[in-house]
């Protein structure tokens, strides 16, 4: 019965030791868990860029479809004019889409859809071919220049491809192909090469 009482008291303090966190231990969780949140803001921001991109594809090959509609209905020939914007940084690309008027290419002055000037997300490289033959994009361009593709009132089109790449990586993102007819057919990076597996 001698010891008792430092008995007691030694597993008293280990007691009050081990019911905490040390400073070390708190200072390694919030390392830990600032580490996933970081991981986590990551993987959320390159997706939303990676449906940003989709979105701005997709919006952009519904305008083409109904550019061409509309150029045929209207009677009137309609053209896409693809140019560089703003000044360095990361490559920016814009279009917008132009009314032959006699000799000249005008903006839409009713139409809601084809009125405005689009932009497509900032860190994509742009490449146009048409007829075979590619366009360089790399000057800004004025309403008064023709536009490089044509929608024409007779339902034909200047055939082409625009290709969408990586700013960085030069990847290959998607592909949008239109044949004289007008007829379309977009592709995101590997599906072609999927198709060819199967």
């Amino acid at each position: 019965m001698k010891g008792s009482p430092h008995i007691a008291s030694r597993w008293a303090a280990r007691a009050q030791r081990s019911s905490g966190f040390s400073l070390l231990e708190l200072l390694l969780v919030l390392v830990v868990v600032g580490l996933l949140v970081s991981i986590a803001g990551l993987s959320v921001s390159s997706g939303s860029r990676t449906h940003r991109i989709e979105g701005a594809v997709g919006d952009f090959r519904r305008l083409a479809e109904y550019a061409m509609d509309q150029a045929q209905l209207g009677g009137f020939d309609i053209g896409l004019l693809v140019e560089p914007a703003g000044d360095g940084g990361l490559p920016h690309y814009r279009y917008q889409w132009l009314r032959r008027q006699g000799q000249q290419w005008v903006h839409f002055a009713n139409d809601e859809l084809l009125l405005p000037q689009r932009e497509f997300p900032s860190g994509l490289a742009l490449e146009l071919e048409v007829e075979d033959a590619p366009l360089p994009l790399d000057r800004q361009r004025k309403v008064s220049d023709p536009p490089q593709v044509i929608y024409y009132s007779s339902g034909e089109a200047t055939p082409g491809v625009l290709r969408w790449r990586g700013a960085g990586s030069d990847e290959l993102l998607w592909q949008l192909d239109w044949d004289l007819l007008g007829q379309m057919q977009l592709r995101r990076w590997g599906e072609e090469e999927d198709e060819r597996r199967h």
